[in-house]
Parts: structure tokens; C-alpha cells; sequence
């Protein structure tokens, strides 16, 4: 049997991703898929009040949109247009960026969030005295190293200083269990560890078709905190997911729609758009609401912008706190 070099297994690996993916969300494969006694789901307990507050800011505007081709340009164009990293007084604080990093394809894949503009957070974070910046995801493969080196975020984190705390689909780290009050999909969950450590949450999704959710982005995106992924799919999926927001709470979102995926997600190969755009807020209501655009989608079309606005996560209506349009 022919032995495949370095370049072909991830040739071959990204080329399974996609199958691979959905077969562990709707699998035992990764969890226990929310049964009873799953060990997934035990742990130390925890309270919603144990995770990190959303930081208070007086941001000029609700949402800013930076259009642009250099990545690293655009993210110090959309910072300083919401205020800038100053404002979440990240001096001597861990800060943990929740990245995409889920599967083995390169960044033109539209697949995960682009390495540059998760390097260039990363520098701003340090330049601004964060005591600790650590990139963060809980992916849908067993080869952790091999996946960040496909998709280029494990180089380019580490080379703008951040640590990697990155958890195989069936090897997530220690969890502490919540109880979500008034929920119906998901009245109790594992919060990976990293979560509760972090001081300030940032959240990097990539804008992108999901063959489950309809639309991933910031909301989903938030699914890579739990312990078990698989119990999210076999429950009501879009209101475990606002009710999952009503406790993990960023304090600031920023999406990735340079380049699109617009069908055949989570994983690809699909047919991917080029917005050329990054959009920032602190509301992932609005910050999907406004990015359900770049795909033709009405945001009422996906329950669980429906239901996070009914739970009181954030609006719909992303005109109604300001949208300010940059260029990088």
C-alpha cells in the first residue's frame, strides 16, 4: 500500500472534513449526544456568574462593517472605528479568542477564520498589555497540529504571541457543568475549563453555510465552548444555541466574511463568495443579522436569531443601534 507524504494526507484529510464533521455532530462519535450519565456532562458545578461578564463599553456605534483586502489592515480599521481594544481594559487580563478553527482546509476553503486577521487581534491584544492571549477551539478532528497547520491559525497565532488551547473532537479538556435557568433545548451544559479561566471572551466566527443550522456565524459559533457538541444536534439546535448565548457572552465579535462559504458547510468544498468584509459588535444578534446579507438570507429565516432575540441576547434590528461602514 502506497504511504501518503505530509502534502497528500491533508490534501486528503480537508478533503474528508466535511463528511467527517457531520457525522461527529450527529454521532455518539464525539459525546454521548445529551444522554443520561454522559461523563461528558459531569464535572465540577458551576453558575452562569462564574463565566466572563461582557465588558462594559460606550462603543460610537453598534456595528462596524470594514471592507478591504489586507486582513491585518482591516481589523485595526473596524477596532479603532468601535472604539478600540483599550476600551475593554484588557491590561494584565487573559484574554481567549474563540476562533473557527475546526477543520483542515487553507483559508481560501472559507472554512474557518482567516489566520491573518486572528494574528492581528492577537498583536492588538498584547500591545495593549494583555497579561496572557490564548486562541481557542474544541474542533471537529483528532489530529489537532496537523488541522492548525492546514488551516494556517496554529503558525500565525503563535508568531503574533498567542498560546493555543485547541481540543480534539474526542478529547475536550476538564468542563464545569451549568445549569442554563428557564431553558428548554439545553437546561444544562459543559463549559470547557478555558472558558471560565478567561477574562475577556472575544469571538471569531466564520461567516459560512452549515448543512444543520442553516448559517453558521457568531451564535454558532459559541458551540465549540461545550464539552459535548453532539448533544447541541440532538436537541432543538437553534434554541440550545440562543440559549447557550444567554450565558457565554462575549464581549466582543468579530466575524470573518473576507471570503465566504456558501454551500456544502460546515466543512467544504463548496462554492465560496468574497464580501472582502469583517463585521464587529458586541451584540451577535446583530452582528449575524446583518451578516445573513452576505449569503441572501432573511435573519427571521433562522430560528436561533428568532429565539436570541426573544431570550434577550441581542436584536434583529441591526439598524437600530448604528451601523458605521469603513474601508481598509
Amino acid at each position: 500500500m502506497k504511504r501518503l507524504d505530509r502534502r497528500e494526507f491533508l490534501e486528503k484529510a480537508g478533503g474528508m472534513a466535511a463528511a467527517l464533521g457531520a457525522l461527529y455532530l450527529a454521532s455518539t462519535l464525539p459525546g454521548c449526544g445529551g444522554r443520561e450519565g454522559c461523563p461528558l456532562e459531569e464535572g465540577e458545578a458551576a453558575s452562569p456568574g462564574e463565566l466572563p461578564a461582557p465588558a462594559e463599553t460606550s462603543a460610537p456605534v453598534g456595528l462596524v462593517v470594514v471592507e478591504g483586502g489586507d486582513p491585518a489592515a482591516m481589523v485595526k480599521a473596524g477596532l479603532a472605528a468601535l472604539g478600540g481594544l483599550e476600551a475593554l481594559r484588557p491590561a494584565g487580563k487573559r484574554v481567549l479568542i474563540k476562533v473557527n478553527a475546526a477543520f483542515a482546509r487553507p483559508p481560501e476553503d472559507a472554512a474557518t477564520t482567516h489566520p491573518e486577521l486572528v494574528a492581528e487581534v492577537v498583536r492588538g491584544f498584547r500591545e495593549a498589555g494583555a497579561s496572557e492571549v490564548i486562541v481557542y477551539d474544541h474542533i471537529l478532528q483528532d489530529l489537532v497540529e496537523q488541522t492548525l497547520e492546514r488551516n494556517g491559525i496554529g503558525a500565525a497565532a503563535r508568531a503574533a504571541g498567542a498560546s493555543l488551547s485547541v481540543y480534539a473532537v474526542r478529547k475536550p479538556g476538564p468542563a464545569r457543568v451549568l445549569q442554563i435557568p428557564g431553558a428548554r433545548a439545553l437546561p444544562s451544559v459543559g463549559i470547557l475549563e478555558d472558558i471560565f479561566k478567561a477574562d475577556i471572551l472575544v469571538n471569531m466566527p466564520k461567516a459560512k453555510h452549515h448543512s444543520g443550522a442553516g448559517l453558521s456565524m457568531a451564535m454558532k459559533n459559541l458551540i465549540g465552548c461545550t464539552a459535548d457538541m453532539g448533544k447541541m444536534h440532538q436537541v432543538d439546535l437553534h434554541r440550545a444555541i440562543a440559549e447557550l448565548n444567554t450565558v457565554v457572552r462575549p464581549s466582543l465579535v468579530i466575524l470573518d466574511a473576507t471570503s465566504v462559504l456558501l454551500d456544502n458547510g460546515p466543512g467544504g468544498p463548496g462554492k465560496v463568495g468574497r464580501p472582502g468584509r469583517i463585521v464587529l459588535g458586541t451584540d451577535p444578534v446583530a452582528v449575524d443579522s446583518y451578516a445573513c446579507g452576505f449569503f441572501g438570507v432573511a435573519p427571521a429565516s433562522l430560528g436561533y436569531l428568532r429565539y436570541g432575540e426573544e431570550l434577550g441576547v441581542g436584536t434583529t434590528d441591526y439598524r437600530s443601534l448604528g451601523v458605521k461602514e469603513v474601508s481598509a
